[in-house]
């Protein structure tokens, strides 16, 4: 029997949905050749992989998973963040010796800032968009701007007396002249650019987060979501999961990582 009108436009909406839902899903997986479980990852402008294992090497590989280059220095130990903002030089903080090393593109050391000259408990670090350092120093609760050399350039207030709440800081960055804290329990604040509070996004339970204009990407209780700032609206991605490692997003992407796998997928709403 011949489909009638409304038949027919009920087999197009399932149509249109399947393929939406297929393309929401669809990714690419890279394995990366001599790198071992991957702990962290991120990746720059042009597409460049940056990541550290288990046996606390660094690596960069293309675009394709091709290997650039590599280092290993034990004596720093296990590395927990890696800034690649500025593609000509990468802000690497090794939280257990509290040591922030700063690399070239090729992953050739040019220097490093010993935290421990100056602050003793530095939950996370980043890079400014002057090439000085933004971190929040848990000693204190105290959001810091500070040179290469350790001067304090900007200094908030007590970060607990301003949210009005316990911390539980694990990322900063900064994005088009603000500055933003990730928060395990309570979300992500955003201050501008002198340090300023200005705004709390209320997201419970992200253990991962990255940026792409007005749109966060974040992983919560197995879940992907996608969250319009504007309407502090969150938008959830993919199906429930195992849980996704170092997110992060480049030119149209998000990517995981996955042992020794980078996973990609399309990051359409």
């Amino acid at each position: 029997m011949p489909f009638g009108i409304t038949q027919t436009l009920h087999f197009i909406a399932i149509t249109i949905s399947l393929f939406l839902s297929s393309k929401a899903i669809a990714q690419d997986t890279l394995s990366l050749p001599l790198a071992g479980n991957i702990n962290v990852m991120e990746v720059d402008a042009k597409g460049n992989f940056y990541v550290a294992d288990d046996d606390f090497s660094l690596y960069k590989y293309d675009s394709r998973g091709n290997l650039i280059t590599n280092v290993n220095i034990k004596t720093y130990g296990e590395l927990s963040s890696i800034d690649c903002s500025n593609p000509f030089e990468l802000y690497v903080y090794y939280q257990d010796q509290n040591i922030l090393v700063f690399y070239d593109n090729m992953l050739n050391i040019r220097g490093e800032l010993r935290l421990n000259d100056y602050y003793f408990n530095v939950a996370c670090v980043a890079r400014s968009f002057d090439n000085h350092i933004w971190l929040v120093d848990m000693t204190e609760y105290k959001m810091l701007k500070i040179n290469k050399k350790g001067d304090v350039l900007i200094e908030t207030p007590y970060l607990n007396n301003t949210l009005n709440n316990e911390i539980y800081p694990f990322k900063i960055w900064e994005y088009n002249n603000k500055i933003y804290v990730a928060d395990s329990l309570n979300g992500l604040y955003q201050f501008d650019i002198m340090g300023t509070y200005a705004s709390t996004y209320y997201i419970n339970g992200i253990d991962e987060i990255t940026q792409d204009c007005g749109l966060l990407y974040y992983h919560s209780s197995d879940h992907l979501y996608a969250y319009r700032m504007m309407t502090r609206e969150p938008i959830k991605l993919k199906q429930k999961r195992a849980k996704l490692n170092n997110l992060c997003y480049s030119q149209d992407s998000l990517f995981c990582s996955f042992r020794n796998k980078i996973i990609s997928y399309p990051a359409d709403l």
